[in-house]
């Protein structure tokens, strides 16, 4: 069993004490008003999180200058925005936690964040490369801007200081104006901010310096850098190190490591497709070549944070994603209680719906925190929830725990529903912790739970419950061509779960996530894949989530599986598929022809229920079909209803 001892050993960074060795890293949530002034929503979100017992809560970035900020994102170029901003400060040391603010100005990141958002805000780089497409206000930094860009940073965190926070992390990873002027990717400059990793480093250097004279030497800086741009030309480990140790020579007291440009690599918010910890090697490296503390960030799980820590490799561990998940997890395992953490599956559903707060799988209350403390039943009521996937339990579990007489109804031998032929996938076997989780919480909550049982009408009725939630789900969905009935052709779900055969040369059709995995697993087994998807690729107008849809669109490209893009079906032969592609009508070899091509609802018992009971519920896939954090979600706004 995994000792996590040492991640509640205290620890320093400058002057400042931790009492462990946990951090919370920056996220963007875009829980901020329009005008950039801090919420009620921001203030729980941060409240939940300190009181969970993390070392250190870093704030999603707050944006130091006027001419790179946008609604929805904190701001603190301006004294007007340090009341709200004293809140959060306030909530975190009420809780008993240090807490920094992540410095930011956006340079390039700015052209992932909607236009809507940063109308007449130009979009400041090192320099005009070729790299730069489409029409976006792109403008070239000038050294007048860069000396105005550092004071701004200096004075940013001098009002931070003014208001209590214990440590400021300067934002340069990930390919915002900091980090441009680090990579050689973005930053072809001939002047003193160019060329050399020395040059490069320079105003990230001058920041920190400056940070120091006008905030005082004694607020501890950190800087957060990519190891790796993991493009092209970009930032490279060896880069990372001279940096690392330049930023340390100014003055920086603890280097946070992280990888990857946003706008064009998947590695800085690494789905499920990434081994634990792609950053965590990187981080050691950096770690040996320095004598100030170093923070290890990316898809760390509490058993590898241990072993980090541990082992010394690195002296901090910057936990993201899983603080989502669950904000209690660091009192947890001081607790000795690990299996009681509702641990992050790295779905990257809570990157969805960039522009406005989204949704975590295994969290239904993220960002809706306030709403997370469960009201009691008034009065308790006998509830049947029929359907054993993850809307189901899910609402079972907070029907329950409200204090509500809860029975579980599944048709199938085990709970889980389709969820457990997600879990069969290649490289998602941790989306099983979330069933297992749940299985344990619903046992725990004393719901009574009856599989191998399929509700009719007939049973509610005779039952007589108070109300009835409904979440039977979907089954795949079929095409409709010439064809689609012959044996060679087979459902995704069939294929991951062993019951289906696949032979020969396949054709996966549609282009959704599944697809794509679906091509990914059958070529690494060998076989021949085309891909052909009615729409883009991720979706029919694009994909929801960007960086599991970069990270599967390289796996793609290195595969060299050909892709179809809105290309229609029109027969399934005997040993082809036809097509019909860029207006021409095409034959695709396919002795297999695999399915992805959506689900629909299971919705003939909600029919059949209409008028029966007091209160009827429909959730998740059996009202539409979606991802599992609009599903689990769902469950809990009935949940909270009932």
């Amino acid at each position: 069993m995994t000792s996590y001892d040492t991640l509640f050993e205290p620890g320093h960074i400058g002057r400042m004490e931790l009492a462990n060795r946990l951090i919370m890293s920056a996220m963007g949530n875009f829980l901020a008003d329009e005008e950039c002034q801090a919420t009620d929503r921001v203030i729980d979100y941060y409240q939940a999180r300190a009181r969970g017992g993390v070392g250190l809560v870093i704030t999603q970035a707050i944006s130091v200058s006027p001419d790179s900020s946008a609604p929805f994102n904190l701001a603190i170029h301006d004294s007007q925005f340090l009341p709200g901003l004293r809140r959060i400060v306030e909530t975190a040391h009420d809780a008993g936690t240090r807490i920094a603010f992540q410095l930011l100005h956006y340079g390039l990141l700015a052209s992932i964040v909607p236009r809507s958002m940063r109308e007449g805000v130009p979009i400041m780089v090192p320099s005009l490369t070729s790299w730069l497409t489409g029409y976006e206000p792109y403008t070239e930094v000038t050294e007048e801007d860069i000396d105005r860009y550092v004071e701004d940073f200096a004075n940013a965190a001098a009002r931070a200081r003014e208001i209590g926070v214990d440590a400021v992390e300067i934002h340069a990873c990930h390919g915002c104006l900091v980090s441009s002027f680090l990579s050689p990717a973005t930053n072809r400059r001939g002047d003193r901010y160019g060329g050399s990793a020395e040059n490069r480093a320079r105003f990230a250097c001058r920041i920190v310096e400056q940070i120091k004279e006008k905030a005082g030497t004694d607020l501890p800086v950190l800087v957060r850098i990519n190891a790796t741009d993991d493009v092209e030309g970009g930032v490279t480990l060896q880069d990372a190190k001279e940096h690392a140790l330049l930023l340390q020579g100014a003055g920086a007291d603890a280097i946070s490591v992280s990888a990857g440009i946003e706008c064009w690599a998947p590695i800085n918010i690494p789905c499920y497709a990434y081994p634990e910890g792609p950053m965590a090697p990187m981080a050691a490296d950096i770690k040996r070549a320095l004598g100030v503390p170093v923070v290890a960030a990316g898809k760390i799980t509490p058993e590898l944070a241990a072993r980090l820590v541990e082992r010394r490799e690195v002296d901090f561990v910057a936990l993201g994603r899983p603080l989502i998940a669950d904000p209690d997890l660091p009192d947890k395992l001081r607790r000795g209680r690990p299996d009681e953490v509702r641990r992050c599956i790295y779905c990257n559903n809570c990157e969805r719906s960039l522009g406005a707060p989204a949704s975590c799988t295994v969290n239904p209350f993220l960002y809706r925190e306030a709403r997370g403390d469960l009201r009691p039943a008034d009065p308790p009521k006998r509830v049947m929830v029929v359907g054993g996937g993850l809307a189901g339990m899910q609402a079972g579990l907070l029907l329950a725990q409200r204090g509500h007489r809860v029975s579980l109804y599944e048709r199938d031998s085990e709970l889980g529903g389709q969820w457990n032929v997600a879990a069969a996938m290649p490289g998602k076997e941790g989306y099983a912790s979330f069933t297992e989780y749940l299985k344990r919480s619903l046992a725990a909550a004393g719901v009574e739970v009856l599989r191998n049982t399929e509700v009719t009408r007939d049973m509610v009725s005779a039952a007589r419950p108070d109300a009835v939630v409904l979440a039977t789900g979907a089954v795949p969905q079929g095409v409709d061509v010439p064809g689609a009935d012959r044996p060679k052709v087979v459902q995704a779900n069939d294929v991951i779960t062993g019951t289906a055969e696949v032979r020969g040369s396949v054709a996966v059709l549609g282009g959704r996530f599944l697809g794509m995995e679906m091509a990914l697993m059958l070529a690494e087994r060998g076989h021949e894949v085309s891909l052909v998807t009615r729409g883009l690729l991720g979706g029919r107008r694009g994909p929801e989530e960007h960086f599991t849809y970069l990270t599967l669109v390289r796996q793609l490209i290195h595969r060299r599986i050909p892709v179809y893009l809105n290309t229609r079906v029109l027969e399934i032969g005997e040993t082809a598929v036809v097509v019909s592609f860029a207006g021409e009508v095409m034959s695709l070899a396919a002795d297999t022809v695999v399915l992805s091509v959506g689900s629909v609802p299971v919705d003939t018992l909600a029919r059949e229920l209409q008028g029966l009971v007091p209160e009827l519920h429909v959730i998740g896939d059996c009202v539409e079909p979606r991802h599992a954090a609009a599903a689990t979600y769902e469950a809990a706004k009935v949940a909270l209803l009932v």
